[in-house]
C-alpha cells in the first residue's frame, strides 16, 4: 500500500464524525489527576513500590494507526480470484477499510492496565460464571444449553468505535 493512499484512508477514518470528534483541549492533565486520585483511594492496598511504578514515569502521546482489512475488501477478493497467483496487484481498492489502533506504549494508563490485570487474574476463578478457556467452555456448554439450541456468533462492524462512551 503506498503511503499517500494509506494517509487518505487514515484521514477518511478520523474525519468520520459519527465515530470521532476533534478535541480542543488536552485531556492528559485531567486523566493524570483522576489516576492519582484512584491510586490515593486504594493506597492502603498498594505498596510504595506499586505506587511508584504506577505514578513515577514520563508519559508520552499515543499514536493512531490503522491495519488494512484486506479480508473484508470485495475488490481485493475479486482481484485475488481473477489473478489466481500468490502475489496479486490491485490499485487503491475503494472499499478497503482500516482497523483502528491507538499505540500507547508510554501512555498515562499503560502501567495501570497490566497492574489491574494481575490483580483481577487471581479473583476471576472465584466468580461462578468464569470460564478459563475454550475447552472449559466446550465442556460446560452441553450441561447448560438444551441440545436443540442453535449457537451463533456475530461479526460487529467497527466494534470499538461503536461502544458508547
Amino acid at each position: 500500500m503506498d503511503t499517500d493512499f494509506y494517509k487518505e484512508k487514515v484521514l477518511e477514518q478520523l474525519n468520520d464524525e459519527e465515530y470521532y470528534k476533534q478535541i480542543t483541549n488536552n485531556p492528559d492533565k485531567a486523566t493524570k489527576k483522576r489516576l492519582k486520585k484512584l491510586i490515593k483511594d486504594y493506597d492502603k492496598c498498594l505498596t510504595e513500590k506499586d505506587i511508584a511504578y504506577l505514578c513515577d514515569f514520563d508519559p508520552k502521546k499515543s499514536n493512531f494507526y490503522g491495519l488494512p482489512k484486506v479480508h473484508k475488501s470485495a475488490q481485493i477478493q475479486n482481484t485475488v480470484r481473477d489473478q489466481n497467483n500468490i502475489y496479486v496487484e490491485t490499485f487503491r481498492p475503494a472499499d478497503l477499510k482500516l482497523r483502528p489502533f491507538i499505540a500507547g506504549p508510554e501512555s498515562l494508563t499503560k502501567r495501570l492496565s497490566p497492574f489491574i490485570g494481575l490483580v483481577i487474574k487471581h479473583l476471576c476463578p472465584s466468580i461462578p460464571s468464569y470460564i478459563k478457556d475454550d475447552m472449559k467452555f466446550l465442556n460446560h456448554i452441553p450441561a447448560i444449553v438444551p441440545e436443540e439450541t442453535l449457537l451463533t456468533s456475530f461479526d460487529v462492524t467497527s466494534l470499538y468505535t461503536n461502544i458508547p462512551p
